[in-house]
């Protein structure tokens, strides 16, 4: 069991429940969990305290109480309602006498749990049932009933290791009916900061070794809960009995769930999800193009001159898509071309590409018959072809003519940049980049009363890469949609020091606070500064050094920030001074922003 206490204890019953448990080993060995120490104080002038520890299991989430039993021993005989009692043996006893005051915690303990259901619903996190665990200290000799079972959720434990790891299970059990996914790595870290838990967050392998199944996702969410919900509601169809002379036998209850298959279990959910997204996107695309544009009417067909003769195939098809018959209509003749070669000309002649058929589409009217317009009859007294020739030629020329000079004046334009912008200033070239908008190297900015000056910056669209340890790999399944650096100058405490800025987006809020949960955890790496990948600037460190080092982040709906801080001098300040400096820095704006 990997035990957390981020606080000093303050009572003497949570110092003697997590010395106890600080003997057992990590891991599947006893029991895997993780008890993370969690007082919770009761609103009102009594300030009782109403838990003091929160338990995760790969089954399902228990608030504990861990209570003294002050000046008496005894048996105590524990029940769901009323006063507790205590006394030599079994029987009617004197009203228990718990530290803190009351002779019962339930009821404060139902309140906790109903806080802890808030908190991670309010994350975003579906906790589902959550159990109740009471442990006693003291001079307790005994406990009635035996097995610390008073149902409905609510266990008692005595602080042994048989009757905890019992009260553990039973928690558990509990905390699992009808609970269609575990806990994964993912969950539980974002559950202990949606609960508050002070201190560092336990990290993914500590969780793997717990019995956690690994997930770079949240998957406690309703949405992927309800369905498998709703699944497990339904009543079973009971087996018509073979003989009624058999007697009706109940079903033992089922062992609890495996972790050994957790991480099955989290790959085939993770595949679920991930396929049924496919799946949706793939039908919405098949809708868009399954659906054909609106035809528009087809205008009415002209009567074709008297002297062309329409095919009989193509007046019986009213309504095919056809290829532009460009056979049918003979070499082009030369008046037509005005004399132009290439695509112009005539098969033979130098430069002739012959065209390719153009297929109409369906909503367009047919072709009807060849394209060539007969021959006109020259009437009496009209002007010799030959005129019609060169006035064509002519006109040919000039429009080829014109379009030289447009293109030659668009190319200047564009060239020299003739335009300009609406203050009156030439506009800049279209061949050099944009700049980048928000500070510059150079620039200041001032956060707390400490002048930060920007000295190198970086922007990239990947996280691959740039990360180190367990981030790089969270990375390689979950890739961020954007990734800005920098490394800002400033004074502490009148020493210089040197702030590394880490800004990263991923794709949704979800795994930006799984990425917050994992770089917030010792020994599992970070987003790579800008120094380790040999970027400094003139006076500047070549590498952030290790003691003293701050570091601070801070998330913003699918944005995180990572700041770390260290001295860049030979002479070194104190770590308050480089802790709040790391502070203010996560306010600091950055190219691009």
């Amino acid at each position: 069991m990997l035990t957390l206490t981020p606080t000093p204890l303050e009572t003497a019953a949570e110092r003697a429940f997590f010395a106890e448990l600080a003997g057992w080993d990590t891991g599947g060995a006893v029991r895997g969990a993780v008890m993370a120490s969690l007082p919770l104080v009761e609103d009102g002038p009594m300030q009782r305290r109403v838990a003091d520890a929160v338990l995760f299991v790969p089954e399902g989430v228990a608030v504990v109480r861990v209570v003294e039993v002050v000046r008496q021993s005894g048996v105590v005989t524990a029940s769901p309602d009323g006063a507790w009692t205590i006394g030599p043996g079994e029987g009617p006893g004197e009203v228990l006498q718990l530290s803190g005051g009351g002779s019962t915690p339930l009821e404060g303990l139902m309140r906790a749990g109903m806080d802890a259901a808030m908190k991670l619903r309010g994350a975003g996190l579906a906790p589902g049932r959550i159990a109740r665990l009471t442990v006693l200290t003291g001079a307790v000799t005994g406990l009635l009933p035996g097995d610390g079972d008073l149902g409905e959720g609510d266990q008692v434990a005595l602080l042994d290791p048989r009757s905890l790891l019992l009260g553990v299970a039973r928690a558990s059990r509990y905390a699992g009916t009808d609970n269609p996914r575990l806990w994964t790595t993912a969950d539980v870290r974002a559950a202990i900061e949606a609960l508050g838990v002070a201190g560092r967050s336990p990290s993914v392998e500590e969780l793997n070794v717990e019995g956690f199944p690994y997930s770079p996702y949240v998957l406690r969410r309703p949405d992927l809960l309800t369905p498998a919900s709703l699944a497990a509601s339904k009543p079973a169809v009971a087996a018509a009995p073979t003989s009624t002379a058999a007697p009706q036998r109940t079903a033992p209850a089922g062992p609890l769930v495996d972790p050994a298959a957790a991480a099955r279990v989290a790959a085939a959910a993770v595949q679920a999800q991930e396929a049924a997204e496919a799946e949706a996107q793939a039908q919405q695309d098949r809708a868009v193009v399954a659906a054909p544009p609106a035809p528009t009417p087809p205008p009415a067909a002209p009567t074709p001159p008297a002297d062309v003769t329409v095919p009989a195939e193509l007046r019986s098809r009213p309504q095919d898509t056809l290829a532009l018959p460009t056979e049918a209509a003979g070499p082009p003749r030369a008046e037509d071309t005005g004399g132009l070669g290439g695509l112009f000309g005539a098969p033979g002649e130098e430069g002739h590409q012959p065209a390719a058929p153009v297929v109409m589409p369906y909503q367009l009217r047919p072709v009807r018959g060849p394209q060539t317009a007969p021959h006109p009859v020259a009437a009496p007294g009209a002007a010799p072809a030959g005129g019609g020739r060169r006035r064509r030629t002519g006109l040919v020329l000039g429009l080829v003519a014109l379009l030289v000079v447009v293109v030659a004046l668009v190319g200047v334009v564009v060239l020299r940049g003739d335009g300009s912008d609406d203050g009156g200033r030439p506009a800049a070239s279209t061949t050099s980049p944009a700049a980048p908008s928000g500070p510059r190297p150079g620039d200041t900015q001032v956060v707390g009363g400490t002048t930060f000056t920007l000295r190198v910056t970086d922007t990239v669209d990947t996280c691959r890469g740039h990360a180190y340890g367990a981030v790089a790999g969270f990375f390689d399944s979950a890739d961020c949609t954007g990734l800005g650096r920098a490394l800002w100058a400033a004074d502490a405490g009148g020493q210089p020091a040197v702030v590394s800025i880490a800004r990263v987006t991923m794709p949704d809020e979800s795994i930006a606070t799984a990425l917050l949960s994992l770089v917030n955890s010792d020994g599992t790496g970070n987003v790579s500064d800008l120094l380790r990948e040999g970027r400094s600037y003139p006076g500047g460190p070549s590498e952030l050094p290790g003691n003293p080092r701050e570091f601070a982040s801070r998330q913003d709906g699918a944005t995180v920030t990572i700041v770390e801080t260290a001295w860049a001098g030979s002479e070194s300040g104190t770590g308050a001074a480089l802790d709040a400096l790391a502070s203010d820095a996560l306010t600091l704006t950055l190219p691009g922003e």
